[in-house]
């Protein structure tokens, strides 16, 4: 005991098991740093790059897939025909509304003509033209078909090998299912036999093929039918339209017929109405005393005029008034007065004083000729006064008459209103009796004249239908389809997309193992050991020969770098635990390599295999035969008998040994400690090739009781699963524990671009490869 000074000496085992708490993280992640957001374009490239074969397998795969599929359809070929809708003609659903003309908006209009023309009137009728009841391409179940349903076929098959088994005597459960299916026999054939002799399926089949649609923002309908024979296809069209156009004429002759019919009964109730209220309109008139004038009820009428009259009189005495009170004011001077008469007499006086003024200059005062003058002049002013006084009185006379006619309208008006007053009840149902008269007269003269438009339309050859063939289906000449170059891009496009949609889907579920950085940053260690992939040509588990073949090989310094970086400090003696999280991780082939390391480095090396239900190296160096650990454990053999030596290694071995229950029970952190110190006196170094840890509870105790812990994960086997497992399981002694990344491919990983060693492989490569440095020792 006192040789082991590296060896734990009993008591609980020592925690081996990765945690993150206490332990520096090595990423930017780890320190509190959030990862860069976004896709990771290396990512997917490596992806792509690591199944490249597989995307390549379902890209041809699926696309040979499509090609055959492509391959087998068969050329459509489609006709047409286009139809006009004349919305200017009626397009009614109600005789109602083609007798007011109600006409629906244009693109409603169409839409009901598409309605009718894929209706199951029309569809019908043109699958009994063209008797595509009997069509296989229509009704498959009327084809000649001799072969029985599979359910019956199915049950007969198991009737005959039921009676082979049991004889004629069946057991009930045999029976009850023979009988069920003898039903579900029956329920089939019926089925078959209902779709043969019925249309529905015929008109599903037939709809699925026929478009009907509007072309563009025009009233053109277009008819299109894609089926296998062309002529087919171009009866089918012109069929289809050839009954939709008798049926929207028979329609519109229904229509017209119905429509005459209720004009005819409604004016014909419209003209009693309207006798009956002329009538009421009348007797209420004729009630009140109302005779109606040209422009409304006389009384009104006279009212209003006799209110104009009043108004124009009032106008007249006030003129007239004050036209009499400023020739009295007056007293006839300055020219007030307008009558021709005084005009004429003030002009005689006016000329007899422009003579008498002119002969005063030559004679004198007495002269008889003056004298004269003066006469005349006197003569004249009196005529003109007397002239203006009489023009003075007619115009008071005039205005006192003004005065009387006024005050008379007045007096009219007053007992016009009064009697106005009177008729006012009467006059209010009068106009309403009146206003319904009229409309009811209005409606009257429209329907008549509806009437005479309806009937005319019964004539077809007047008005034709409102849909009018455009273009007539013809016999297509070349195939509508199907594009077998889109179908195959398409296939192509779906496969590559598939492919990827595969290999994404493998890798998100698998998450296989490819960077240091992963385990990293799973089990929390500061750094993971990289041991290159190198060809072992078929010798599993034999990793410790290529040291020995190729030590000069990329592969052999790396190991060197493990041994010496990691596994070094040992002290004169130590143990080493080798294990991993699942099986094929690489664990016995790494225990033999480290062993072979070791051991031309001058240890002395033992190699024990803990591993007692898949043992490997009783395998490879046939040691099935000898006793093992489990043997010592049990106390059958010494520590002598379970140590072997083999000449094609530098170290001894202690096989498994057989497995027995006590071998399980006993095996604990004491009897380890004990086997090492049997051990030490002979060995520098004890390799434990451990069982993995998440299969059994055996690798934690030995890793308990190793100096150093060496966790093996193999590059691209190992998933993250199974590490985020390994790290469930407790918390890790990072001083003991050591991490390595095995069967790293870096030729792949470099050209896939992972982070890490990787991109050194291509500057070091042929460093390594220089075959002068190869030689077999």
């Amino acid at each position: 005991m006192e040789n082991l000074p590296q060896i734990n000496r009993g008591g609980p085992p020592a925690p081996a098991w990765p945690t993150h708490v206490g332990h520096p993280a090595p990423r930017a992640e780890f320190e509190g740093q959030a990862p860069a957001m976004g896709p990771d374009f290396r990512f997917i490239l490596r992806v792509l790059a690591a199944h490249k074969m597989l995307i390549l397998f379902i890209v041809v795969l699926l696309t040979a897939v499509t090609a055959f599929g492509v391959s087998l359809l068969k050329d459509q070929y489609t006709s047409e025909a286009l139809l006009l809708v004349d919305n200017r003609q009626v397009r009614v659903v109600r005789a109602e509304d083609q007798a007011l003309g109600s006409i629906p908006a244009e693109d409603a209009a169409i839409l009901s003509e598409i309605e009718i023309l894929k209706s199951t009137a029309v569809l019908a009728r043109a699958v009994e033209d063209l008797k595509l009841a009997t069509n296989p391409e229509f009704n498959p179940p009327i084809q000649a078909d001799e072969t029985k349903p599979l359910v019956e076929r199915t049950t007969a098959f198991l009737r005959d090998k039921a009676h082979v088994i049991w004889g004629e005597e069946l057991p009930g459960p045999v029976t009850a299912i023979l009988a069920h299916g003898d039903g579900m026999t029956k329920d089939t054939l019926a089925r078959e036999a209902h779709a043969s002799a019925g249309i529905d399926g015929v008109l599903d089949r037939l709809r699925r093929k026929l478009d009907v649609a509007i072309v563009g923002r025009s009233r053109v309908i277009q008819v299109r039918y894609t089926g296998k024979d062309p002529e087919l296809s171009r009866d089918i069209v012109a069929t289809i339209v050839r009954r939709y156009m008798e049926t929207r004429q028979q329609m519109d002759r229904d229509l017209s017929t119905s429509a005459v019919a209720w004009l005819q009964d409604r004016i014909g109730t419209l003209r009693k109405e309207v006798a009956e209220a002329d009538q009421r309109v009348e007797a209420i008139r004729f009630k009140a005393g109302l005779v109606k004038g040209g422009n409304g009820l006389m009384a009104t009428g006279e009212l209003e005029a006799a209110r104009l009259r009043l108004a124009e009189a009032s106008a007249n005495r006030a003129r007239m008034v004050a036209q009499a009170e400023t020739l009295e004011r007056r007293g006839g001077q300055a020219g007030s007065i307008a009558s021709p008469v005084v005009a004429q007499l003030r002009a005689t006086v006016a000329a007899i004083s422009t003579e008498m003024a002119q002969l005063s200059r030559q004679y004198g005062p007495k002269h008889p000729r003056i004298l004269e003058l003066q006469a005349r002049l006197s003569e004249a002013n009196s005529s003109m006064q007397m002239e203006m006084r009489r023009e003075i009185n007619g115009v008071r006379e005039a205005a006192n008459v003004a005065v009387e006619q006024e005050n008379a309208l007045k007096a009219m008006i007053t007992k016009l209103e009064a009697g106005y007053q009177t008729m006012a009840g009467e006059a209010v149902p009068l106009r309403t009796l009146e206003s319904e008269a009229t409309a009811k007269r209005t409606l009257l003269d429209s329907l008549m004249a509806r009437l005479e438009e309806v009937s005319a339309q019964q004539d077809n050859r007047a008005f034709p239908t409102a849909v009018k063939l455009v273009s007539e289906p013809q016999v297509p000449h070349e195939p509508s389809g199907p594009f077998r170059i889109l179908l195959l891009i398409a296939g192509l496009a779906a496969s590559v997309f598939i492919a990827v949609f595969t290999v994404f889907g493998i890798e998100l579920l698998q998450r296989r193992i490819r960077t240091p950085e992963t385990v990293r940053r799973i089990l929390g260690v500061g750094n993971v050991h990289i041991v290159p992939h190198h060809s072992t040509r078929g010798a599993r588990g034999r990793l410790y020969q290529i040291f020995q073949n190729h030590p000069f090989s990329l592969f052999s310094e790396s190991l060197r770098a493990l041994f010496r970086n990691h596994l070094s400090d040992l002290g004169p003696v130590g143990s080493i635990a080798v294990t991993s999280a699942r099986p094929q991780d690489g664990k016995t082939s790494m225990s033999l390599a480290v062993a072979q390391v070791a051991a031309q480095a001058g240890r002395r090396v033992v190699v024990v295999d803990t591993d007692f239900r898949r043992s490997r190296i009783d395998g490879l160096f046939n040691l099935s035969a000898k006793k093992g650990l489990s043997d010592w454990i049990a106390g059958t053999a010494t520590l002598d008998e379970i140590v072997h030596s083999s000449d094609d290694v530098p170290f001894a071995m202690i096989p498994a040994g057989h497995l027995m229950p006590e071998t399980l029970d006993r095996f604990n952190v004491d009897g380890l400690v004990h086997l090492m110190a049997g051990l030490s006196p002979h060995f520098d170094l004890v390799v434990f090739d451990t069982a993995p840890a998440l299969a059994v509870s055996d690798a934690r105790i030995v890793c308990g009781a190793a100096s150093k812990v060496l966790f093996v994960s193999r590059w691209g086997h190992t998933t993250a699963s199974d590490l985020q497992a390994v790290a469930d399981l407790g918390p890790i002694d990072h001083d003991k524990f050591v991490a390595v990344m095995t069967d790293v491919n870096l030729k792949k990983a470099a050209s896939r671009g992972y982070e890490g060693p990787y991109n050194s492989y291509m500057a070091t490569r042929k460093y390594y490869g220089d075959s002068t440095m190869r030689a077999t020792p």
